[in-house]
C-alpha cells in the first residue's frame, strides 16, 4: 500500500474524531499495575499504551514482536542473522546482535524479568493484557533499563469452572489450536491450564535459484497457574511454564545496494560473483540471480556446507530448535498495616538454531549458534497505603550464566575461497573456511527501590522513586579455529606462529600486555599472543523519579516527570579477531523530561492521551567498527551525547452505536550531538581513523509511526453480533545511524476482520486478511555478513478463518 492511502485513512480517522454522532456506550478502562499496584491506565501519570489479551488476539499477535504493529514509538528489528530480535522504544535501543547483550527495553512476563530477548521469542497466548511503558522505570522493576517496560500478563486462575479453545487456519497453511481450562481443583485451590500449538508443513518462503520453499512451523507452548489460598490474608501463586519452537526461520534476501543509495553493490566480493563483474565471467555484465527487490516471498539460503579440508557436511538450514522451561512462585501475603510481596524465579533456556545472514545459495555468512541460560530471581516487596500516601519498598536480586557456542561458515567469502578468483591476498593462500566462536557470562544483579505517591490535595499527587543498583559482569572467550585448522594455517602463514586445530585465535592486540603480538612475534611464545579473553565489569548507579499529576477536572488529568535510567555495559559477543574487539563497552544514562494530559472526553466516549517528551541520552551503546588484522568487522562503543525529542498521541473513540476508531501517533526527533566513529573506508589494522559523526540520526528512530482501527459491530439476530473491523499502520524510514546499509524504508500495512457469534460470547468465527494490499516490506536491512547487502522481508498478504468457542 502506498503512503497516500495510509495517509488518507489517517486524514479520515481524525476527521471522523472531530465530527461526533449520537452516542450510545462509553469506553471501558483498562486496569494495569504498570506502578507495581492497581490502578486505571488513564488515572497515573506516565505513558503506557495497554492491549487486553482480547484485542491482541482479535489482531492477530503472536508473539512480542508483533506488539510493535500496534504501539507508536516502539520498533522490533534485527542487525543480524543471529535469532536476537532488538526493541527500540522513542529511539532508545542497542543495534547488538549478540545473544548476550541487553536490551535497552525491559520484557516483563508475569512480574519476571526475561534478561535476554533470544528468551522472548516464544509464542504468546492466554494473555490478559500486555502494557508497554515508555520511558525510564527504574524505581520498581528489577533489572536496570533506559527505554521502558513490556509486561506480558497472564490470565489467572479462577474459582468458576471456564474453558474454552480457538482454531485457527491461513492461506499459508498453518494451523494454530489455542486453549485453556480453569476452575476449583478443591478447597482453596484454583488452577488454569493453557496451551497452545502452530503447526505447518509448507512455507512461505520461495528460493530465488532453485525449487525450495521455507517457513514450517512446530510450535508448542504450556502454561499451568496454581493459585493456593493459604488463609484469608494469604495467596500463592504458582506459575510452571514450557516453549517448545522447532520452526524454519526467516531467510534474507540479497540486493544490489545502489538501489538503496549505497555506494556499491555489495560490500565484498564472494565466490559466484566473480561470473557477473569480472570480464572473465561466463555472465559478465549480467544480474546475480539471487538479487531480488519488491517481492516479499523471494529469498535465498543454504541448506548444507561440507568443508573441503575435512569432508564434513554441515546442515544449516535456516531452523530453530527452542526450548525454555521455567518456573515462578509469588506470594501475596496482606498484614494489618502493610502487605508483603514475594516472586521467585527460574527459567532454563536452550537453543540450537541455524540462520542464513547473506540471501544466498552461497556460503558467505552463515552460522549455528548452541545457548545455553539460567536465569534465577527474587523480588521481595512491602507496601502500604492510607489516605493519602501509598508506598512501596523493596529488594532485589538476580543472577544469570550463558554460554555459547557460535559457529561460523564463511567458505565462499572474501575471507576464504571466494578471495582467490579475485587474487585477494592473504586469503587467497590460506583461505579460512569456519570460526567457533565460544564465550561464557556471569552477571549478578542487587537492587534497593522505594517508591511514595502522596495525595497533597484532593486533586494534586506527587510521586517519588529511587532506586540503587549494583551489577557485575564477568566474560571471557574467544574466537576459535573450527577444528578444521584453516584460521590456524592462515595466522600461522601470517605470523610465523604453530597453532593447532582448535586452538584459540583472537590475536593480542594491547601494547600493554606481556604476550603483546608485536612484543613475541618471530619468537618462541608467539603462540601465546592467541588466547582467551577475559574481564570483569561492575556498575554501581542511583536512578530515580520524581512526578506530579494534577486532576484539572474529573475528566482531564495533566502530569509531569523528571526521571533518570541507565544500563549497563557489556560485552561484545561477535567473531573477534583481536582482544581490543573484546574490551568492554560502558554503561549508559538517559535523563527524561516528559508532560502529557489525558483527558476522558463527551461523556465517557472519547480518550485522549497527548504526551511530550525530551531525552538527554549519555554513552549511548552502539555498534561501530572494529579494526582488526584481518579487515574491519563489527565493533561496540558509546556514543558520549545524543539527545531525542518527540510527542505521543493515543485516542479511543465511541462515535456512535456500535462504532470504535483507535488512533495513535509519534513522533520522534534524534540527534548524535557528540561522536567520534571509526571511519571505516579509511581504517587499516593497527591504525584505526576516526571522523566525525555528529548530525546523524539514531538507528531505529521512525520520524513518524501511527497505527489506528475503525470497527464496526451490530446485532445480526436474535443473539447474534456481527462485526466488521479495519486497521492500519505505518512506519517512516529510518537512516540505520552509522551504518546506512541497516536503513530501511517507510511501509504501511491494512487489515481486515469480519466476525460473527453469539452476543454471549459462547463461540465467534472470523475471516480476516492481513497485508491486505500485499505490501512490499522490509523491517531489518543490513550487510549480510562478509559481502553481500540484504534486506528481510516481511509477510505477503494472507488470510485466514478463526473459529472460537467457551464452555
Amino acid at each position: 500500500m502506498s503512503i497516500n492511502l495510509s495517509k488518507t485513512l489517517l486524514a479520515l480517522t481524525v476527521c471522523a474524531a472531530i465530527n461526533p454522532t449520537a452516542f450510545a456506550s462509553q469506553l471501558e478502562e483498562v486496569v494495569v499495575t504498570a506502578q507495581k499496584h492497581s490502578q486505571g491506565v488513564n488515572d497515573i501519570g506516565i505513558t503506557v499504551n495497554a492491549f487486553t489479551g482480547e484485542q491482541l488476539k482479535e489482531a492477530g499477535v503472536v508473539s512480542a514482536e508483533d506488539v510493535a504493529a500496534f504501539t507508536p514509538g516502539l520498533t522490533v528489528n534485527e542487525t543480524a542473522a543471529t535469532g536476537v530480535p532488538l526493541y527500540t522504544i522513542r529511539g532508545v535501543g542497542f543495534q547488538d546482535y549478540s545473544t548476550a547483550a541487553s536490551s535497552t527495553v525491559g520484557l516483563y512476563f508475569d512480574e519476571v524479568a526475561i534478561p535476554y530477548t533470544v528468551m522472548s521469542r516464544g509464542v504468546l497466548f492466554d494473555v490478559q493484557r500486555v502494557e508497554v511503558l515508555k520511558g525510564p522505570q527504574g524505581d520498581l522493576y528489577g533489572r536496570n533499563t533506559t527505554a521502558g517496560q513490556i509486561n506480558f500478563i497472564s490470565n489467572k486462575p479462577s474459582e468458576e469452572f471456564e474453558a474454552g479453545f480457538t482454531f485457527g487456519y491461513d492461506s499459508y497453511d498453518v494451523k494454530d489450536l489455542e486453549g485453556f481450562v480453569s476452575g476449583a481443583v478443591s478447597e482453596g485451590i484454583n488452577a488454569r491450564l493453557a496451551l497452545k500449538t502452530t503447526q505447518s508443513s509448507e512455507g512461505w518462503q520461495k528460493s530465488l535459484t532453485r525449487d525450495d520453499e521455507l517457513g514450517e512451523k512446530d510450535t508448542l507452548a504450556l502454561r499451568t497457574l496454581w493459585d493456593f489460598s493459604l488463609n484469608e490474608q494469604a495467596n500463592l501463586l504458582l506459575n510452571l511454564h514450557y516453549t517448545k519452537d522447532d520452526s524454519d526461520n526467516r531467510a534474507n534476501t540479497a540486493y544490489a545496494g545502489t538501489e538503496a543509495g549505497l555506494a556499491t553493490d555489495f560490500a565484498a566480493p564472494y565466490k559466484g560473483l566473480d561470473q557477473y563483474i569480472l570480464p572473465t565471467g561466463a555472465m559478465f555484465g549480467q544480474t546475480p540471480p539471487w538479487y531480488s527487490t519488491g517481492d516479499n516471498e523471494a529469498a535465498d539460503w543454504s541448506n548444507t556446507y561440507t568443508n573441503p579440508r575435512t569432508g564434513q557436511t554441515w546442515n544449516i538450514r535456516p531452523r530453530r530448535d527452542n526450548e525454555l522451561k521455567g518456573a515462578s512462585i509469588k506470594l501475596n501475603w496482606d498484614f494489618d498495616a502493610f502487605s508483603l510481596n514475594s516472586i521467585t524465579a527460574y527459567d532454563e533456556f536452550e537453543r540450537t538454531e541455524a540462520n542464513d545472514w547473506d540471501g544466498m545459495a552461497i556460503v558467505d555468512s552463515s552460522n549455528i549458534n548452541s545457548t545455553d541460560l539460567e536465569v534465577f530471581s527474587q523480588e521481595l516487596r512491602l507496601s502500604g497505603q492510607s489516605d493519602q500516601l501509598l508506598w512501596i519498598a523493596g529488594l532485589y536480586y538476580s543472577s544469570d550464566e550463558m554460554s555459547e557456542s557460535y559457529h561460523y561458515f564463511m567458505g565462499d567469502s572474501l575471507f576464504g575461497e571466494g578471495s582467490i578468483p579475485f587474487g585477494i591476498n592473504p586469503f587467497a593462500a590460506a583461505p579460512i573456511l569456519e570460526l567457533e566462536t565460544k564465550y561464557t557470562q556471569e552477571t549478578e544483579s542487587a537492587a534497593i527501590f522505594g517508591h511514595l505517591e502522596w495525595q497533597a490535595t484532593e486533586q494534586l499527587r506527587l510521586t517519588a522513586g529511587a532506586r540503587y543498583t549494583r551489577e557485575t559482569r564477568d566474560w571471557a572467550g574467544c574466537t576459535f579455529d573450527a577444528g578444521d585448522g584453516s584460521l590456524a594455517n592462515f595466522l600461522n602463514t601470517s605470523f610465523g606462529a604453530s597453532l593447532a586445530p582448535g586452538a584459540c585465535g583472537t590475536i593480542d592486540d594491547d601494547p600493554a600486555s606481556p604476550n603483546y603480538i608485536f612484543g613475541v612475534i618471530g619468537g618462541p611464545d608467539i603462540n601465546n599472543a592467541f588466547h582467551v579473553f577475559s574481564d570483569e565489569i561492575e556498575a554501581k548507579k542511583w536512578m530515580g523519579k520524581l512526578g506530579v499529576d494534577y486532576d484539572i477536572n474529573d475528566d482531564i488529568l495533566w502530569y509531569a516527570s523528571y526521571s533518570k535510567g541507565f544500563k549497563s555495559g557489556g560485552f561484545n559477543g561477535a567473531n573477534s579477531n583481536a582482544t581490543s574487539q573484546l574490551k568492554p563497552y560502558g554503561e549508559e544514562q538517559l535523563t527524561a523530561l516528559e508532560t502529557g494530559i489525558k483527558a476522558t472526553l463527551l461523556d465517557n466516549t472519547l480518550q485522549l492521551n497527548l504526551a511530550a517528551f525530551w531525552y538527554d541520552y549519555e554513552d549511548k551503546q552502539e555498534q561501530d567498527t572494529a579494526v582488526t588484522f584481518v579487515g574491519n568487522i563489527a565493533g561496540l562503543t558509546n556514543v558520549p551525547e545524543s539527545r531525542i525529542n518527540g510527542a505521543e498521541l493515543d485516542m479511543q473513540w465511541l462515535p456512535a452505536e456500535g462504532l470504535t476508531v483507535n488512533l495513535g501517533v509519534a513522533y520522534l526527533d534524534t540527534l548524535v550531538e557528540q561522536w567520534q566513529a571509526v571511519d571505516r573506508a579509511n581504517s587499516v589494522w593497527p591504525n584505526t581513523v576516526y571522523r566525525d559523526a555528529s548530525g546523524i540520526e539514531l538507528a531505529q528512530s521512525p520520524e513518524w509511526t501511527y497505527n489506528g482501527m475503525v470497527k464496526y459491530e451490530w446485532s445480526l439476530a436474535d443473539n447474534l453480533m456481527m462485526d466488521v473491523a479495519l486497521d492500519f499502520s505505518y512506519q517512516d524510514q529510518t537512516s540505520g545511524g552509522v551504518a546506512p546499509e541497516d536503513a530501511t524504508e517507510d511501509y504501511s500495512l491494512l487489515n481486515l476482520r469480519m466476525g460473527v457469534g453469539r452476543d454471549d460470547g459462547n463461540w465467534r468465527v472470523m475471516l480476516w486478511a492481513r497485508n491486505l494490499t500485499d505490501e512490499y516490506y522490509y523491517p531489518a536491512a543490513y550487510q549480510g555478513g562478509n559481502g553481500p547487502y540484504v534486506r528481510s522481508a516481511g509477510l505477503p498478504r494472507h488470510y485466514g478463518l478463526n473459529f472460537s468457542y467457551n464452555f
